[in-house]
């Protein structure tokens, strides 16, 4: 199972390649039910190969209408003039929270697993996970999209925003305790986790 690369890492601020198709050094649909899953785990709405170390130009994320998938060597051609103030997260930064200003809609090509090219439009919420998994993809943090004065605020609440994430972790597991069967054995079931890779809507 893949890790989340360290904060510091170069990885992180370095593009990988574009995914080659024709010689592809992965299966594709490999990758994307390997990512997929990990943002099953870990609670994200998205998640980009480099952020686990993996040298290829692709994102997973979630989609209202076809479920978890991947988007190889995604490409922005048009963002709108229209923009939105959002709260944003990242699953290689927790806890660390920040009001990101983004284009409010998105038009963009990639290729799917299946080697298939595809053009999308998106707006609100898949839009800005998109952007901001293609961020990552540029080697560009969304810490680069926000003031210092906004980053040192996010930084001196990490703490408090630890111990919020961490008990409402708890009251979650608490909730979905293992408890005894009719058969004397024990089921149980996951709790989820709060973090999101790439939005975190504002309450």
């Amino acid at each position: 199972m893949y890790k989340l690369v360290e904060e510091a890492s170069k990885v992180l601020r370095t593009p990988p390649d574009e995914f080659d198709f024709n010689n592809p050094p992965e299966d594709p649909k490999v990758i994307e039910k390997n990512l997929g899953d990990l943002i099953e785990k870990w609670g994200g709405l998205g998640l980009s190969a480099n952020q686990v170390g993996l040298p290829y130009r692709v994102f997973v994320m979630r989609t209202a209408d076809k479920g978890t998938m991947a988007f190889f060597n995604p490409e922005i051609k048009r963002l709108s003039q229209e923009t939105e103030l959002m709260r944003e997260g990242c699953l290689s930064f927790p806890d660390i929270y920040l009001m990101i200003k983004r284009p409010k809609n998105i038009e963009f090509t990639f290729t799917d697993s299946s080697g298939e090219e595809q053009i999308l439009m998106m707006d609100g919420m898949g839009a800005r996970c998109a952007q901001h998994e293609i961020d990552h993809l540029n080697g560009i943090l969304f810490l680069q999209r926000a003031s210092q004065l906004k980053i040192e605020r996010a930084i001196k609440a990490r703490p408090k925003e630890r111990r919020k994430r961490l008990d409402y972790e708890r009251r979650q597991a608490a909730k979905h305790r293992s408890i005894q069967t009719h058969d004397g054995g024990e089921s149980s079931v996951r709790g989820t986790s709060t973090g999101a890779d790439s939005v975190v809507s504002t309450a």
